[in-house]
């Protein structure tokens, strides 16, 4: 009987170690196979819109293209946009290197984070229509809130990070923490998605703190959801593509003709990165599109007929804490707030004063993201690269020898 014991036991240890081991042989098969090299020299395009500016066009293509080469990126993509007219736009190298699939303007990426800017938007046309209200308690919109602990929470602490919600690495909801790590699970919609994190603790009371979270917008998409009696991501389309002519827009995990492969990079070289399903935070870092839509988005600021201009100063000023202190991020809604001397993450080009600029970039699993708006010139860029540079400014930092020439052609003073 204790012999039939030890052994019972000893199947049980390999039944639970089994799959351990398999997962542990399929990672070294992937990290040990099949590892490309990012081609030296590599097709580009660029459309040019506007003829006065095709000279500046013209030097923004030549630093897309050597920026793509030098910080070896499969694809870089870039826009531009100016008092809501698309100026140019420009792709460098492959969509996908196997396939020789080449990337152009209307090449589709996962956009992590800059998807909590594209929410913010959709927020923000919700507000102007009288669909939500920033400050008012969000269990008014849903009932059905499966933590009671977010009833008085408001949309304005959501979209600012300073709700009291954990990040991924505060998250005592254990379950949800280890789905949110894997990124295996498909979620049906924006609801379903708030399993991830339904049971965690908040940090702090609600607008006495600010800790930056992709559950924020989650849960901020939800109450969109809920208020508008639409599917979050056909809120999307009514509010965002259809008016503003978007191709691109949608959520990563949807088949997409135009999207890009996306890569995992080592001193080895590239090779595709493995399947991930960002169902789990579409709002919060789960989208995709194209260049030219992101500028598109952000030049929708500008309209007043689209976003009243009240709404866009609400938007855009950085959130205050109980206490009276601005938030550590100068976190706005959706949206961070600089004013610098200098171009993102381009210290040692000064300008002659100092800019102001709205931005929010992503990083994803493959991708990485950015937009950044300039209020003063209504001046919008969107960039997008297939694979994730380990210091975010070695791919944001592309942006500004890109924007460089229209920004100099639009206020030499700068210069």
């Amino acid at each position: 009987m204790l012999k039939f014991r030890i052994k019972l036991w000893k199947i049980l240890v390999l039944l639970l170690l089994l799959p351990v081991l398999i997962m542990a042989l399929l990672a070294l098969w992937y990290f040990t196979t099949d590892w490309q090299q990012i081609p030296d020299h590599a097709p580009a395009t660029q459309q040019v819109y506007q003829a006065e500016f095709s000279a500046a066009a013209d030097m923004a293509f030549a630093a897309l293209q050597q920026s793509r080469a030098q910080q070896k990126m499969p694809a870089l993509t870039a826009a531009v946009a100016w008092q809501g007219k698309l100026l140019w736009a420009g792709a460098a190298g492959y969509a996908d290197i196997s396939a020789n699939r080449v990337a152009s303007s209307q090449s589709q990426f996962r956009i992590g984070s800059t998807s909590k800017a594209v929410t913010a938007t959709a927020i923000a046309r919700a507000v102007a229509a009288g669909i939500l209200e920033l400050d008012v308690p969000i269990g008014q919109y849903k009932a059905n809130l499966p933590n009671p602990a977010w009833q008085d929470l408001t949309l304005r602490q959501l979209l600012s990070h300073t709700a009291g919600l954990p990040g991924y690495d505060q998250n005592d909801d254990w379950r949800g923490l280890v789905q949110s790590l894997l990124k295996q699970r498909h979620f049906s919609d924006v609801d379903a998605a708030l399993q991830i994190f339904d049971e965690a603790t908040l940090q702090y009371q609600p607008g006495h703190g600010f800790l930056y979270s992709s559950f924020d917008v989650n849960l901020a998409s939800s109450v969109l959801q809920s208020a508008s009696h639409m599917l979050f991501l056909d809120y999307l389309t009514l509010s965002l593509s259809n008016p503003l002519k978007l191709q691109s827009l949608g959520a990563a995990h949807q088949p997409n003709k135009e999207q890009v492969t996306f890569y995992q990079s080592t001193k080895d070289g590239v090779k595709p990165h493995w399947p991930v399903d960002l169902s789990q935070k579409l709002a919060g870092g789960g989208l995709a599109a194209s260049s030219v839509d992101l500028v598109t988005i952000g030049s929708s600021w500008f309209d007043p007929a689209y976003i009243p201009p009240q709404l866009q100063q609400e938007f855009w000023t950085p959130q205050r804490l109980a206490d009276g202190s601005i938030n550590p991020q100068n976190y706005a809604l959706g949206f961070r707030r600089t004013e610098n001397i200098n171009l993102y993450c381009d210290k040692q080009n000064p300008l002659k004063k100092n800019i102001r600029y709205m931005h929010h970039g992503g990083v994803s699993d493959g991708a990485q993201s950015w937009l950044v708006i300039y209020p003063d010139y209504q001046l919008v860029l969107a960039m997008n690269t297939n694979i994730v540079k380990a210091d975010f400014c070695d791919f944001a930092q592309q942006a500004a020898g890109i924007l460089r020439p229209f920004l100099r052609q639009i206020d030499p003073s700068l210069f």
